[in-house]
Formats: structure tokens, C-alpha cells, sequence
């Protein structure tokens, strides 16, 4: 028993607090009341005084700690992974996890026998689930290893007990997936904080043993949403164990365009390797364990949701192959955009290429020379065949560097649809000769050798009719106006002048009527004349000029190849991701627009899903800003999934249904990757106050508690016992103050 006192104050003050607290009661107190007689005198002095010496306790806040011992029962949990990667035989000749373990159990069943005597033994066995369990099972079929599910689960059993300690037999792995997957850290310090330590003993190993040959293909990376005749480039993640200086063959497969319908999944084709499609590889892996990326790429010639399979071949000797693809499901569109452009190098031309991350352009570069090495510059002539590209912009390059042959080429691939774009330069236009080429009839601007160059900057601004195209809206249309006045200042421009009496439109111009931007059909093909070349500007000046940047490039690429009123089916479907681990969650996300391309607010959906066996689930829809989202969880069957939603407002139908695909890709986390994980069980045991300990200081620790009980047993719990912050101080306190007014009040002193 402890005692101790928290004062008020510093004890200066109140050590002069409580002296003249006294000092008033002591010596003021009795010449108020010396007209009574000596009794009644003593007894309002006793009175006052006990008042004092309860303030004075209450200015003290005296305690009083009181230890014991906690004798309450004990539990203590053997919890033992009963995974498929427990059958892995990494251990000393041969011996399997599963084999180790009951070993172990076995050497320490003695010991635990005469732990009983102290504590309550709970054993426990877990994988995807965890369960009672009186012995290990003969064999193990868990076909994941759940370790944060199984110590939350355990966290709540357990919560009304005294966990004397875990004892946790695992290899480490944590191969979980859906709702399953909880970080195991969270849970183990949870348990720490209700004193359940966790002692981990690790079975198996993390490195690469002599039977362990393997090759994996995962983490492949692709634009889902592709177009057609576009290149489309290719990631892949290639791990081998155990074959080095052995070569893997990785090739890339696609779906039979013209077999695949709705609902039914096409054959998969190899795509031949040529000069665009890099769709085979030949790896020879370095070490035992090699890791690498691969790059690939293919050009679609299909639209449609396709499936593209990257695989590795398998070895002769492989025995695990379902780690040796991956396959995901991508949406090949019509209205890909191919783009030529060629400019010299400079700060137009490298911020220009960025807008290339859109996966429905590819603005192919040539870089271009000019000079005493203007003869070094080599052209593809492919780039020039009419239906190759879908437009050409030309920068600061003079004609001369095309010659008449591929300019006539140019023009014929504008006759036949494509668009044609020119920029400012001092090379280009009349200054480049362009007045004298077959080009001259196609853009829009009159042109001599005299062109003027303007060198003062040069505020953008759409005209009245560019107000009215979708290809200056680089913001709201409220905000449009605005967001163009911000925008940073041209630093000069080509003089460009209309045609006259011509088609030609002046679409953007200076504060002062100088045309910048200008337009115009020619048969097929639609042209324009861009007096600017320093928009680049305008991407490095505000959080939102990269967008306005973005959006203004793209948006002239879909003027000049007509793809600016491309229209959207009335009910869409989107699925993410597109290809998914076995027990993963997919969420759908779906919408319905009106006739005007709105979207329908008030839509009623009927979703549904068809797994690879035939079944269907249907979905709960929920709206979500303006649209519906529903999440599918039933995903441990490897294959194809096929989503349909119907809309309806009011009773009709919206449009026609809509579809889409994802996939489940075939994999074995329990066994695709069987290294052991000790970095896991030792954060956890170090997490939860525990230990990490080897099989053998297990049962040293378990000799230990034995003979001398378990530390967690000898609990001391401290009890606080306060003085004052009582309820009965207050009640003495209350008769105290009542006693003395009454008999003030009886003798007339009040």
C-alpha cells in the first residue's frame, strides 16, 4: 500500500493558503461567538475547524495505492497454419512444414501438459478460416493463409480473457484476398494492447532451394481502352527460381476477333512478329533468381473486348504452370488516332508529345534537321500511303526537307480524309516555300516569301465562331472566356491572313484582331493554320494549364481528323479492374444518358453477372454521383465474366442492354510463390509484445514457464483508492456547514 498526495498548488502556497485558513478560524472565529457559553463556544470552533481540515484535504488530493496479485484463470493459444504451402518440403532432408510443425507439437506436448496445470491450453487451426482443433490434421487443403483475419477473429474471442500468450506456428505467408485480406500488423497490435503477446515460430524457408524451378509472368501493364491500328505498348514482369543460363520463351496472344460474340469467349491466336509487333521474346535468366521487365508491344487490327494472354512457355521440367500467364480483357475501339508530326527539336515539340499519353492517340515524331545537316534526314516512307496516319502537323520545317515527292504524298493522303496542321516558325508557311508546293491549295492562309514574324507576345483568344467549337474549350463554358485570358502570352507568331474568298474561319486571334488560329474544309479534309508555337507555355504556368494545354492539343487532333462529334452508346458499362486474382472484388460502374448526351439520373438498372460456369449473380445497384456502382465478389472460379445492364426511367427501357467482360486470371497464391515470410511473423510477435523464436527456444521458452511460470501470470494489478474525489467527503462536508448554520441560526447569530 502506497500513499501519496497531489496538492492543488505548489506547496508554498498552499502551505500560506492553509496557515491562514487556520489562522482566520483561530483567531476571528471566537470573538464571534464569545456571547454564548463555553460549550456552544467549542463546539462551532470544532465545527469551523473541521470544515478547515477538509479543505485542507481536499487541497492535498491525498491517494492510497493498493497492490494484488491477479489470480484470475489463464489462456494460452497454440495456434497452427494448416495452409497447402504448409506441404512445401523445404526442410532438413526433405521433411514439409506440415511435418516440422507436428515435430515440434510433438516435442512439446509434455511441456504443455504440465503448463496446464498453471493456464488453460486452446488449440487452434486456421487457413482461410479459423477452428478448434484437438490435433493437426492428416492433410491440409486451406486454400489461402488468412493470418490478419484469423488474429482479429482471435482479438475477438478473446477479449474477455486473460491471454497468458499466442503461440503462432506459420510459415508466414499471408495469401489472402477479399474480405479476407486484413493487414496482419493492425490485428497483432491490437492483441498487444489487450496483453496477448504473440511468440511466432516460423516453419520453411524464403529462399530458393534446389527444387523449387519456376518461371511467372504477372504485373502486366496495358491501357485497357485502345483503338484500332494504334501501337500499344506492353509491360510484364518475368521471375524465375532455380533455371539460370536457361532461355524462357514470353509471347503475346490475343482473342479471335471474329469467333468471339457476347457471352462467349473467342480461341486465343499468337500475333505474328513484324516491325510493329514485338510479340516474342527469347529471356536467358542471369541468376537463380531472376527478375526482370519486359517491353512489348502489338497493334490491334480488330475492335471489340478482346482477351490478351502474355505467357511463358513452359519448361520441359516445370511442374507449377498456373503462374506461367497472365490475361486481362481490353476494349479495341474504332477512332484511333494516328498522327505524323514533324518539327524540329525544341520546346514546342517536347511538351507537344505528351499528349500522347491518351491512349486513343499516337502522335508518332520525327525529328527533323535542318542546315548544313539538313541531308542527313531519313524518312519512313510508310509514314506517307494514304490510311497509314489520320493527320499531319508540320512545324518549324521548310519544304525543301520533304521534297515534292513526299509533300504530293502528303496532299494525296489529305484527298483521301486525312487532316493537315501547320505551326508558327520562321521556317515554315511562305517563309518555308510552302506557296510553291502542292499544300498551297490546302491551307488556309495566303502565303508570299515575305512572310512577317510577329516578336512581341501575344494574347490568345477565341473568336466568336471559336467560342462555338469544341475545339478551344479548355474549361466550362462559364469559366471558357476567363481561363483563355489567364492563359500566359504567345511569344510570337507567324503573320497569318486568310485566304480570300475562301471557306477559311478565323478561330482564335489577338486582342487586337491578329488571326492566330485558322481553319477550313477542303473536300474531305479539314486544315488548319496555327500562327503560335510557344504553347507550351501554357502547360508549365498553373496547376490548371497542363489540363487547358491537354485539352486544347487533343482537341485540335479531333477537329483536324473529324473525330469531334464521335457519339456514345445510351447505357454503358465499365468494370475495374479488367483482370483480377481469384477472390478479389470487381466493381461496376454504369450509366445511362439521354438523347442529348446527359446523364439520366433517375435510371433504374437491372445488373447482373455470368460466371465461367454458367451461373448468374444478380447485383444490387447503388447511385453514386449521378451514376450506378455495384461490386461483385464472387470471383474464385478462374475464366471469363460477362456483366449486362439494362436502364429503364419510369417503366421503359433506355436503349439496348450493354456488356462487358473481365476475367479471372488462374492462380494458386497458396502455392505459386511458396518462399516462407519470417519478416512477417516477426514483426507480428514484436507488434504484440511478443517474441521470434526458433523452433528450438520454443521449447526452451516452454521448459522455462514450466518450471517457473509464465511471466504474464504474475500479474500485479494496482488498485487506486482517493481521499477526497469521494462522495462522503462531500456529504461530511454538507452536515459540517449545515450543523454550524443551524446552531448559529438557534443562538441567534444569524
Amino acid at each position: 500500500m502506497n500513499f501519496s498526495v497531489d496538492p492543488i498548488w505548489p506547496w508554498p502556497v498552499l502551505l500560506l493558503a492553509v496557515a491562514a485558513m487556520f489562522a482566520t478560524v483561530a483567531v476571528g472565529y471566537p470573538r464571534r461567538v464569545r456571547q454564548l457559553s463555553k460549550p456552544w463556544q467549542r463546539t462551532l470552533l470544532f465545527l469551523r475547524l473541521a470544515i478547515a481540515l477538509l479543505l485542507m484535504l481536499w487541497m492535498l488530493r491525498p491517494t492510497f495505492a493498493v497492490d494484488r496479485q491477479d489470480k484470475s484463470s489463464a489462456v494460452l493459444y497454440v495456434l497452427a497454419d494448416i495452409s497447402r504451402s504448409m506441404e512445401t518440403p523445404d526442410g532438413p532432408g526433405g521433411v514439409t512444414r506440415l511435418e516440422a510443425m507436428r515435430e515440434l507439437l510433438q516435442k512439446a506436448e509434455p511441456l504443455l501438459e504440465r503448463l496446464s496445470d498453471q493456464v488453460e491450453i486452446r488449440t487452434r487451426v486456421f487457413a482461410d478460416e479459423m477452428s478448434a482443433a484437438a490435433n493437426l490434421p492428416d492433410k491440409v487443403e486451406g486454400r489461402s493463409t488468412a493470418i490478419g483475419w484469423t488474429l482479429q477473429a482471435l482479438a475477438d474471442e478473446s477479449r474477455s480473457d486473460r491471454v497468458a500468450g499466442i503461440l503462432m506456428l506459420a510459415d508466414g505467408k499471408q495469401t489472402s484476398t477479399g474480405r479476407q485480406d486484413i493487414n496482419p500488423v493492425q490485428p497483432a497490435k491490437i492483441l498487444g494492447r489487450q496483453h496477448s503477446p504473440i511468440y511466432g515460430v516460423v516453419f520453411g524457408s524464403g529462399e530458393i532451394t534446389g527444387n523449387s524451378l519456376d518461371v511467372a509472368v504477372s504485373e502486366l501493364d496495358v491501357s485497357r481502352d485502345v483503338f484500332v491500328r494504334n501501337v500499344v505498348p506492353l509491360r510484364v514482369r518475368l521471375k524465375s527460381l532455380g533455371i539460370a543460363g536457361r532461355e524462357v520463351t514470353v509471347r503475346v496472344l490475343i482473342e479471335d476477333s471474329l469467333v468471339q460474340q457476347d457471352g462467349t469467349s473467342g480461341t486465343m491466336q499468337p500475333i505474328p512478329r513484324d516491325q510493329q509487333n514485338r510479340t516474342l521474346l527469347v529471356h536467358t535468366a542471369k541468376t537463380q533468381a531472376d527478375d526482370t521487365v519486359l517491353d512489348l508491344q502489338f497493334v490491334p487490327q480488330h475492335d471489340g473486348e478482346l482477351k490478351l494472354r502474355v505467357e511463358a512457355v513452359p519448361l520441359s521440367d516445370e511442374v507449377r504452370k498456373t503462374n506461367n500467364a497472365v490475361e486481362t480483357i481490353i476494349r479495341v475501339r474504332q477512332g484511333g488516332i494516328r498522327v505524323a508530326y514533324f518539327d524540329t527539336i525544341r520546346p514546342e515539340q517536347h511538351w507537344l508529345n505528351r499528349i500522347a499519353v491518351s491512349s486513343r492517340i499516337q502522335l508518332d515524331f520525327q525529328p527533323i534537321r535542318k542546315g548544313r545537316f539538313a541531308d542527313r534526314n531519313q524518312f519512313d516512307d510508310e509514314w506517307f500511303k494514304p490510311g497509314n496516319y489520320d493527320a499531319f502537323i508540320i512545324g518549324d520545317v521548310p519544304a525543301a526537307i520533304f521534297g515534292p515527292e513526299r509533300l504530293a504524298a502528303i496532299r494525296r493522303c489529305c484527298d483521301a480524309g486525312a487532316g493537315l496542321m501547320m505551326t508558327g516558325g520562321y521556317d515554315n508557311f511562305g517563309a518555308g516555300g510552302y506557296h510553291r508546293t502542292p499544300l498551297a491549295n490546302l491551307l488556309p492562309v495566303a502565303m508570299t516569301d515575305a512572310d512577317e514574324q510577329l516578336n512581341d507576345p501575344i494574347q490568345m483568344l477565341p473568336t466568336a465562331l471559336g467560342r462555338t467549337s469544341s475545339m478551344l474549350q479548355i474549361a466550362s463554358p462559364e469559366m471558357n472566356r476567363q481561363r483563355w485570358e489567364q492563359l500566359p502570352p504567345l511569344s510570337g507568331a507567324t503573320l497569318l491572313l486568310p485566304k480570300q474568298a475562301s471557306l477559311a474561319q478565323v478561330l482564335a486571334e489577338s486582342p487586337q484582331g491578329i488571326p492566330l488560329l485558322i481553319g477550313q474544309n477542303v473536300g474531305g479534309s479539314r486544315v488548319l493554320a496555327f500562327a503560335g508555337d510557344t504553347t507550351w507555355q501554357w502547360y508549365v504556368h498553373e496547376d490548371w494549364g497542363a489540363e487547358a494545354y491537354q485539352r486544347f492539343w487533343r482537341q485540335v487532333i479531333f477537329w483536324i481528323t473529324k473525330k469531334d462529334d464521335d457519339s456514345n452508346s445510351p447505357v454503358w458499362v465499365n468494370v475495374e479492374p479488367r483482370d483480377l486474382m481469384p477472390g478479389r472484388s470487381a466493381q461496376l460502374m454504369f450509366g445511362a444518358r439521354n438523347a442529348d448526351g446527359l446523364p439520366l439520373t433517375d435510371a433504374v438498372y437491372d445488373v447482373s453477372v455470368v460466371l465461367p460456369d454458367g451461373s448468374r449473380e444478380q447485383l444490387p445497384a447503388r447511385s453514386v454521383n449521378g451514376q450506378g456502382e455495384a461490386d461483385f465478389e464472387s470471383t474464385t472460379l478462374p475464366g471469363d465474366y460477362w456483366a449486362y445492364v439494362t436502364a429503364s426511367v419510369g417503366g421503359q427501357p433506355v436503349g439496348s442492354r450493354a456488356a462487358t467482360r473481365f476475367l479471372v486470371n488462374e492462380r494458386d497464391p497458396e502455392l505459386d510463390n511458396p518462399a516462407a515470410n519470417p519478416g512477417l511473423m516477426r514483426e507480428l510477435a514484436h507488434s504484440s509484445g511478443g517474441d521470434f523464436l526458433t523452433p528450438d527456444a520454443l521449447l526452451e521458452r516452454l521448459q522455462q514457464w514450466a518450471d517457473n511460470g509464465l511471466p504474464s501470470l504474475a500479474l500485479t494489478r494496482s488498485q487506486r483508492i482517493s481521499l477526497w474525489d469521494n462522495w462522503y467527503t462531500l456529504l461530511l462536508f454538507v452536515l459540517l456547514l449545515t450543523a454550524e448554520w443551524a446552531i448559529r441560526k438557534k443562538r441567534g447569530l444569524v
